[in-house]
């Protein structure tokens, strides 16, 4: 019998993140919940682990881990990440589902970055820089999860400080997502594989707080229509996520590909396939976050 892969999945206590742990849990995988609060973390493996129990999977101790890391600060993600190291022998797959979204900005963090941008972008790209030669040992496999929208990127303002609205800075930091997706494959051929995965519109209608993540304005009222007429469970995007990842067994042929839900996008993205884009953006986050240099290991 292979032995189980050891997924993290970074964005755990959200929707999609979330899903996906349920999902990868029940396809046999060991799960690391990433999130910056320890209590939502434990409640969040709770909750799996009598998901697990009443479908009749056993659990077996250590199978649902936590690691808490707040993204949005680059000494808590390094901590992390040596955590991580320490802890886990082989990290086979890594999902990034970190998706901040913060009305009424920018705010500005005591670094200097604006909030979105340093937890949606900088922190996972510091992240998976710091695991990259632990995934290399394994043929690993890096998910990033984008959103359907994308927003050109702004070099004079790239965190979207300067001139900031919240709907089109989040966008921002997603369409990164993308382009660093793209440069990760690029860069890392042969080594891990990297793909972008878009699941959609989803909405957790059972999110206590999701009044609280509804944007203003028209953008808000688009949302409410779009959630009434389109909107998907988050085990519709965490079910397609626990199937690429755990099915995929030649993982170098899905390099650098889009997959929208569970089908592979026909079209090349634009700005995954942008190697000057990427190559600018992932050396301006090198600087950023102090990250190695993203070179693969021979």
């Amino acid at each position: 019998m292979a032995p189980r892969q050891t997924i993290l999945i970074a964005g755990a206590t959200g929707s999609v993140g979330g899903a996906a742990a349920l999902a990868l849990s029940k396809g046999g995988a060991r799960v690391v919940l990433l999130g910056r609060s320890a209590r939502k973390l434990n409640a969040k493996a709770d909750s799996m682990r009598e998901a697990l129990s009443d479908i009749g999977i056993d659990n077996p101790s250590g199978d649902i881990a936590t690691l808490t890391v707040d993204f949005s600060d680059l000494e808590s993600v390094r901590a992390a990440a040596e955590e991580a190291l320490c802890r886990f022998p082989a990290i086979d797959r890594l999902v990034l589902s970190v998706g901040a979204l913060v009305q009424n900005g920018p705010h500005v963090l005591p670094s200097g970055h604006e909030v979105m941008f340093a937890t949606n972008v900088m922190g996972p790209f510091l992240f998976t820089q710091l695991l990259v030669e632990r995934l290399q040992q394994s043929d690993g496999l890096v998910l990033h999860v984008i959103a359907p929208f994308c927003e050109k990127v702004d070099w004079d303002d790239l965190e979207s400080i300067d001139h900031h609205r919240s709907m089109t800075a989040f966008n921002r930091t997603k369409t990164c997502n993308r382009v660093i997706a793209g440069e990760l494959a690029r860069r890392y051929t042969g080594k891990i594989s990297s793909v972008a995965f878009d699941p959609t519109f989803v909405i957790d209608k059972s999110d206590p707080d999701l009044k609280k993540r509804w944007p203003t304005g028209f953008t808000g009222l688009a949302w409410r229509i779009m959630a009434a007429l389109r909107a998907k469970s988050p085990a519709g995007a965490g079910e397609p996520i626990a199937k690429l990842m755990l099915s995929q067994r030649d993982r170098r042929s899905i390099n650098g590909a889009l997959f929208v839900l569970d089908q592979r996008a026909n079209e090349a993205d634009m700005a995954m396939n942008d190697e000057v884009l990427g190559a600018r953006l992932w050396e301006r986050l090198e600087v950023l976050t102090e990250a190695p240099s993203g070179r693969p290991s021979v």
